[in-house]
């Protein structure tokens, strides 16, 4: 089952947030994947290689790596070392789960708001790239809100957990869709 059908309307903005921060992770990789086919073209057969391509690499893949932070948040899609769930009693998933969901929303908290600190500084230094003097803000401002988003996301998964409809429910699809 969907997301919003175990929680009503409330749960489709869920639905629609995923797709859109895709669709912004899905954009960015092909930017990247073009960008980078030209300045391979363009160094190798031309001796010209794309100026200023490698600070739009950093900042791309930036962008890429934390919009699709939220996403694997709520579907629980993180890499994980799954050494002791097989001595992890079922009836005990999801209590670990909402402890672990918990802890995670908590640490991304904190997390996002050190973030947006450091955009707020970088803003009002007026912090650019090296080369292209593209402003850094804007990016670390992206970041601190897709780590709060993330956060919020493993909020949401506490309470699918209490609800018994957790990404990892043993009674639930296990889809985290």
């Amino acid at each position: 089952m969907a997301e919003h059908e175990h929680g009503g309307p409330a749960w489709a903005g869920v639905g629609w947030t995923n797709r859109l921060l895709e669709f912004v992770a899905a954009l960015v990789l092909f930017l990247l994947m073009a960008m980078t086919c030209v300045d391979v073209v363009g160094r190798y057969f031309f001796n010209a290689p794309l100026d200023g391509a490698t600070e739009l690499t950093r900042l791309m893949m930036a962008v890429l790596v934390f919009a699709v932070l939220p996403v694997a948040s709520w579907r629980e899609q993180h890499v994980s070392v799954d050494l002791l769930d097989p001595l992890v009693p079922r009836r005990w998933v999801k209590p670990r789960q909402i402890v672990i969901n918990l802890v995670a929303a908590l640490a991304l908290a904190g997390l996002s708001h050190r973030i947006w600190q450091l955009a707020l500084r970088a803003r009002d230094y007026g912090d650019t790239t090296e080369y292209l003097r593209i402003p850094l803000y804007p990016v670390v401002f992206f970041i601190a809100l897709m780590t709060a988003v993330a956060g919020a996301a493993l909020l949401l998964n506490a309470v699918r957990y209490l609800r018994g409809h957790g990404p990892l429910s043993p009674d639930g699809d296990g889809t985290g869709r």
